[in-house]
């Protein structure tokens, strides 16, 4: 997957991704929302389904579905911040092994082949600041897409041919972050959530960790539950949700809620 002087379309590194078996789907020519109503749950290995995406519109960007649909989960470092650290991390464990990356409009993704882990969720910023990752109900941008900047994002010339598995030491500190999170989360993480852009490939499950904070703390009323949540989806999405959806992410919460009183 190293980059070279021949460039392909977006349709065909669409078709190229799927029989690979990434399960893939079309985002908004030069942005980052999807161009589909449900989204990343319309991610497909299908060559028909995919076909009549890109023949419809030929310069729409491609998503990628991350976490066990894919096989694999994605490691966004944020521009600087980011790289400031990961090189952090690096130094108190060793470092990360050579991967696929693509270079993004801010920054790089570093992908991971999903090993014998637990699953890995989204988060951002819970690894360290400027770090992020797409895992289950996440995705990410492939090359050659075009970021809003207007930069191409593009397999990178230190990328290798193979995903790797992650380190152990990475794989732990996400499963401490996930267990200390699910412990509490400090007044400060939900602030910060309630008060930052959401950008395009967090909205879900940020949303959703909201939803589920908001519930915690004692907001039975559904429907007052619901218009809260499209005030945030309104208010701190770049792009915001669909209605529908914002309707889905409430429900899914709910019912996860309503399971574990159950067995409570």
């Amino acid at each position: 997957m190293r980059q070279s002087s021949f460039t392909p379309t977006q349709h065909q590194t669409a078709i190229a991704l799927a029989a690979r078996g990434f399960a893939v789907f079309p985002c908004q020519p030069r942005g980052k929302a999807p161009a589909t109503s449900r989204g990343l749950l319309d991610a497909s290995t299908d060559p028909n389904r995919i076909n009549a995406w890109w023949r419809a519109v030929p310069d729409m960007n491609i998503g990628i579905a991350t976490g066990c649909v894919s096989r694999f989960w994605a490691l966004d470092v944020d521009g600087e911040n980011g790289e400031t650290s990961l090189r952090k991390l690096e130094a108190e464990h060793c470092a990360l092994p050579a991967t696929v990356e693509v270079i993004t409009g801010k920054g790089r993704h570093c992908y991971f082949r999903i090993g014998g882990h637990a699953p890995i969720k989204n988060s951002v910023g819970q690894l360290a600041e400027g770090l992020d990752v797409r895992g289950d109900g996440g995705y990410v941008l492939a090359p050659p897409s075009i970021h809003p900047s207007g930069r191409a994002y593009v397999w990178s010339v230190d990328s290798a041919r193979e995903f790797a598995v992650a380190p152990h030491w990475l794989i732990d500190l996400l499963g401490s972050k996930s267990n200390n999170g699910a412990k509490g989360k400090p007044l400060e993480h939900w602030h910060r959530l309630l008060t930052q852009t959401l950008h395009n490939g967090e909205r879900n499950s940020t949303l959703a960790s909201l939803c589920g904070k908001l519930l915690h703390t004692g907001l039975h009323d559904l429907t007052l539950l619901y218009d809260v949540m499209l005030c945030i989806n309104v208010a701190r999405c770049e792009q915001p949700l669909p209605e529908t959806e914002i309707e889905t992410i409430v429900a899914s919460v709910v019912r996860t809620h309503l399971k574990r009183l159950r067995h409570e």
